[in-house]
């Protein structure tokens, strides 16, 4: 027997049968094992027997035989081992793999042994897990690779860096999504450069027909003539492109704002120069809308314009002169604004002093457009005053107890409205003139007035203007009472001239009533009412409406004092026939010459029979209508 032989089967350690006793298949197995060794070894005994007794070919047979026994027993354990090892090899290499595959997968490593397999089925179970980890990773590469060439794809749309994406590790879930995100943003935002890039340059072909623009730039004919595939919508191309949309808007306001202002100096000019409107005309249909050939028209027409209004230069600057005036009046300007203006007289003729008096022109246009609700006022309140001052004169005038139609009403229901329409339209004048001296830092002036003097003057000159009246009767009537001889003769005079005082014969001629004194100094002097100039700025509107109230209450005390009723008038001048309105001269004449014809009566106390008797001579047909007009006599 081999030594050799011998020594590999020493190196097998010695086991206890009794460690597969709870394990039924190595028991069968066992079993089946020494059967199968008992009968071989019983038949190869056999046939050694019969094939010799010889001890020494026995021994060798033997020896060959336990020799190709161990060799087959080691073998088969040596074959179960190198089977034990290599299934040992494939585990790490699944481990590994699945290691490295987990790695790029950015997941966690299976957990092995948790079944307690053994080695061979762990190696299965290993084995199929890396499989699926291998799909993994290879539909993620894919996924990867096709979400890294969109993305590569857009932002060299855009004009931006993509995001780094790496392949060792893989990314994961969570930053696959975000990156997913990613790409629908630059998605959605190349979607709104696109859809802004054909706004825009829709408003750009309309603002280029309008303008008659040629596109000059290679990035200008790339916008407008070109495919809007192959536009780059980078932020920089953007810029370029709000840029340019921008840049043609400018042009295209510039265009109309100096298009109009040529189109209205032209007008200007036409006017001043008289062109024909056939010839206006023309040009206007020629040259329409606002296209760089329409701009350019202007400027030819304007400067063409330009020079015959230098060969013309004279007219214009008269015709200058008259819209300054007008303007002037416009604004109530005083005649110191016109002294002020010195080239107003000027005779040297240049074009300097025709752009001064365009200048001056300017100015006070704007001057009357900033200040046109006050301009307006001022106007309404002089009208409604007139109006006032005129119903107040035919109130008092010699005819004003005729019916005219019911005249009489008529006015005094004006007068009523004015008596209010007027104060409301001071106060509001004064609101806006405190408001402008607030605002610019001095007064409105009215022909070199302020608004507070202005009305106060207006005032004050009615005021005087009734005292005049007042003062005119009664020194009449002192003239009268000292000297009856004259006053007598006059009245004869006055008989024996002028017809009879019966209306229906006689038509008496109303008296002009002057609202200002005479100027001749021998004649009645009435001392006038000075009005103190109140501070201009520290005056307040409290104390301008008291003032105003007390004139106004003033006014209308007087009115109070110095009239009556109509009914009651006529009634009275029923009863007295000596009575006569004094504004009347030829009435007033009549009036003294009855007198000395019944002086004696009325001088001691009687009463004469035609008291309470209506004068036959006098017209009656007032008397039935029913109003409490106030009349001032």
């Amino acid at each position: 027997m081999d030594t050799s032989k011998v020594s590999s089967l020493e190196e097998l350690k010695d086991l206890d049968m009794d460690f597969i006793n709870d394990i039924g298949w190595a028991k069968v197995m066992w079993d089946s094992l020494q059967a199968c060794l008992k009968k071989s070894f019983l038949n190869w005994v056999d046939t050694v027997l019969t094939m010799s007794q010889n001890e020494d070919d026995v021994k060798e047979w033997r020896s060959t035989f336990m020799e190709q026994f161990e060799d087959r027993c080691y073998e088969l354990v040596t074959d179960i081992r190198e089977l034990h090892e290599q299934v040992l090899v494939n585990i790490e290499k699944y481990l590994n793999k699945t290691q490295v595959l987990c790695k790029m997968l950015q997941a966690d490593m299976p957990v092995i042994g948790q079944h307690k397999l053994g080695l061979y089925q762990e190696q299965f179970q290993l084995k199929r897990q890396m499989r699926e980890l291998e799909q993994m990773v290879e539909a993620r590469t894919s996924e990867v690779n096709q979400l890294r060439s969109k993305q590569l794809e857009l932002c060299k749309n855009l004009g931006r860096e993509p995001i780094l994406i790496k392949d060792h590790p893989l990314p994961s879930l969570n930053e696959i999504s975000d990156l997913k995100k990613h790409i629908e943003q630059l998605e959605q935002e190349t979607f709104d450069r696109l859809e802004k890039f054909t706004t825009v340059k829709g408003e750009l072909i309309e603002i280029i027909n309008l303008l008659g623009y040629t596109p000059s730039t290679q990035f200008e004919l790339a916008v407008i003539t070109g495919e809007e595939s192959d536009f780059k919508i980078t932020e920089e191309n953007m810029e370029s492109l709000d840029l340019f949309l921008y840049n043609m808007k400018k042009e295209l306001n510039n265009v109309k704002e100096e298009i109009y202002q040529l189109r209205t100096k032209i007008e200007q000019l036409w006017n001043m120069l008289d062109v024909d409107f056939v010839e206006r005309e023309e040009f206007r249909k020629k040259y329409v809308g606002d296209s760089l050939n329409t701009l350019e028209a202007l400027r030819l027409e304007l400067k063409r314009c330009e020079s015959l209004k230098r060969a013309n230069i004279k007219v214009f600057v008269d015709r200058l002169r008259q819209e300054l005036v007008e303007i002037w009046k416009l604004c109530h300007c005083s005649e110191s604004v016109r002294y002020e203006f010195r080239f107003f007289d000027s005779d040297t003729y240049t074009e300097d002093l025709l752009e001064l008096h365009e200048v001056q022109l300017k100015k006070w246009k704007i001057y009357a457009e900033e200040n046109k609700d006050i301009i307006a006022l001022l106007n309404k309140h002089h009208t409604l005053w007139d109006k006032m001052i005129e119903l107040e004169q035919n109130a008092t005038g010699a005819d004003r107890y005729n019916n005219r139609g019911g005249k009489l009403l008529k006015e005094e229901k004006e007068r009523n409205l004015l008596s209010k329409q007027i104060p409301k339209i001071e106060a509001n004048l004064l609101d806006l003139a405190e408001r402008y001296q607030l605002r610019y830092g001095v007064p409105f002036l009215t022909f070199g007035n302020t608004i507070e003097s202005y009305i106060n003057n207006l005032h004050a000159n009615r005021e005087n203007a009734k005292k005049l009246k007042l003062s005119a009767r009664k020194l009449q009537k002192e003239a009268t009472a000292i000297n009856p001889s004259t006053s007598h003769m006059t009245s004869k005079r006055i008989l024996t001239d002028c017809p009879s005082t019966d209306p229906k014969k006689y038509k008496y001629t109303p008296r002009k009533v002057f609202t200002e004194p005479k100027k001749n100094p021998k004649q009645l002097q009435v001392p006038k009412i000075l009005l103190t100039t109140l501070s201009k700025s520290k005056r307040l509107s409290v104390e301008r409406k008291k003032r105003l109230d007390k004139i106004r209450r003033l006014s209308r005390q007087k009115e109070t004092r110095d009239s009556s009723t109509y009914i009651e008038f006529q009634n009275d001048l029923s009863n007295r026939v000596d009575l006569r309105s004094t504004i009347n001269v030829a009435v007033d004449n009549e009036t003294v010459v009855k007198e000395n014809f019944k002086s004696p009566a009325r001088q001691r106390g009687t009463t004469p029979k035609s008291v309470g008797k209506k004068s036959p001579n006098l017209p009656n047909k007032l008397t039935a209508v029913k109003s409490q007009i106030k009349l001032i006599f």
